[in-house]
């Protein structure tokens, strides 16, 4: 059974550029994350789950999935509900 879960996720972008970055953000507004505009790079989103990892996971997936298109290192904090908040770094090559 599927519940609605929100999601924080705080990144921080290493080695990119302005014009990437603005881009990044748009597009993570298209898949539903919505910022958080009194944290830099603090963003937040609402994904039906069956638990608070799973909600987790699929956020970080789509994090990753607009960010890999730019050469830069991504760190980020990511965290729903009362479960373990995870920490990763991925670097994308060019």
């Amino acid at each position: 059974m599927s519940q609605t879960y929100n999601v924080l996720i705080a990144t921080e972008l290493k080695g990119i550029s302005e014009d990437a970055e603005r881009e990044i953000c748009e597009r993570l507004e298209e898949h539903g994350l919505e910022k958080i505009p009194t944290l830099v790079s603090t963003w937040e989103m609402k994904c039906e789950a069956n638990d608070e990892s799973e909600a987790k996971d699929q956020v970080i997936q789509i994090v990753v999935n607009v960010c890999r298109t730019y050469p830069f290192e991504l760190r980020m904090v990511v965290h729903a509900g009362t479960s373990q908040i995870i920490r990763r770094k991925k670097t994308f090559e060019p």
